[in-house]
């Protein structure tokens, strides 16, 4: 391959004749030769296809901070995010290793202070109910059901998908109106919109052989997570399905826009006067910058500035931990953390800075 430098500025692309072809890549021009490529389609030859398909397919379901996170690395290699992921699947997969894993991505909320005292109770005959205080810390909202409610099987945190069952579900209804035991193969479903995607029935969790329950997962670090973020308010459904009877029944949950602090109760008509919402709020930080670079090094694998909401979305791959981590802002305290792992480095948190002295 030649690489074309003109001196008259000229471009060049396609073929030209049988002299050879020319083409761009990343700003630079270049020529090779003209061949007719063979194509004896043998089976190593189908294998490596396979692959790389594989991997192309992998990369169209990251999220944009899970793709910015791969540009990161391929700085000074001269190439990018996607092709760098390429490079590593096919020479992992050529070998039969394992390839490389979805990186972790979470949510940083920057804050000089939290309130703990957070509890908002909603009006007769209404469904929704707008917080006192807002941002909310992620993971922290909860329902507290009064006289008449119904508990909320679920709570749906918007900003990344995250689903928190608060209590193991252990019975559903098998289309009678009948409780009946959860087995195995009985599932947890969600349908939503995300910017202007409808997805339908997403299995959040699927009952294992010897299974009798949809366990308890009401931490928000490893609460269940949709494939596809932000969600749209008020687009929520959450269904259990009986898998012997192909039965699918609509759940109780509660959607959370921590941001904008406003909650929704998807199945229940209305909540009742006596219940509430507990919850933490935050004053957060803007301009606050997290700089994550790989241990003992200066090679940055991210740099993101906070928000007006204090928030900072992150990603980080698993193969390239540990990861050092520093959290800047002007007139603030800065925060070091040493040797992170990449899912530690990532894990949904709210951060308080302390005022410089």
């Amino acid at each position: 391959m030649v690489k074309i430098i003109n001196i008259f500025g000229d471009v060049y692309s396609g073929q030209a004749g049988k002299a050879g072809v020319f083409a761009k890549w990343k700003g630079r021009q270049y020529r090779r030769k003209y061949v007719i490529p063979a194509n004896p389609k043998t089976t190593m030859q189908l294998i490596i296809r396979g692959y790389f398909t594989n991997v192309i397919a992998t990369w169209h379901t990251y999220h944009s901070i899970q793709r910015l996170v791969y540009s990161y690395l391929a700085t000074g290699l001269v190439m990018s995010g996607m092709n760098l992921l390429v490079s590593r699947w096919m020479k992992k997969a050529t070998k039969l290793l394992p390839t490389p894993i979805v990186p972790a991505e979470g949510i940083k909320q920057i804050a000089s202070a939290k309130d703990t005292t957070g509890e908002d109770t909603y009006a007769a005959d209404n469904a929704e109910l707008l917080l006192g205080a807002k941002p909310v810390q992620i993971g922290s909202a909860v329902f507290v059901k009064g006289t008449s409610a119904i508990e909320q099987a679920a709570y749906v945190d918007l900003e990344m998908g995250d689903v928190r069952i608060p209590a193991a579900i252990t019975q559903i209804e098998d289309g009678a109106a009948t409780l009946v035991s959860v087995d195995a193969g009985d599932k947890l479903l969600i349908s939503y919109k995300s910017g202007g995607r409808t997805v339908t029935r997403e299995v959040l969790h699927t009952v294992p052989a010897e299974g009798n329950e949809i366990p308890e997962n009401a931490t928000i670090g490893v609460a269940l997570r949709t494939a596809y973020y932000p969600i749209d308010y008020k687009s929520v459904v959450i269904e259990t399905f009986e898998a012997t009877l192909e039965h699918y029944e609509q759940i109780e949950s509660m959607e959370i826009d921590n941001v904008l602090g406003k909650t929704f109760l998807d199945l229940s008509l209305t909540g009742d006067v006596d219940s509430t919402v507990t919850y933490t709020s935050y004053t957060p930080i803007e301009g606050a910058k997290l700089e994550v670079t790989k241990v003992d090094t200066s090679f940055i694998t991210w740099r993101r500035y906070s928000d007006k909401q204090g928030l900072i979305y992150i990603a980080q791959t698993i193969e390239d931990e540990t990861y050092d981590w520093k959290l800047s802002a002007g007139t603030y305290v800065s925060v070091i953390r040493a040797a992170q792992s990449a899912v530690l480095a990532t894990k949904h948190e709210c951060v308080v800075m302390e005022a410089a002295v």
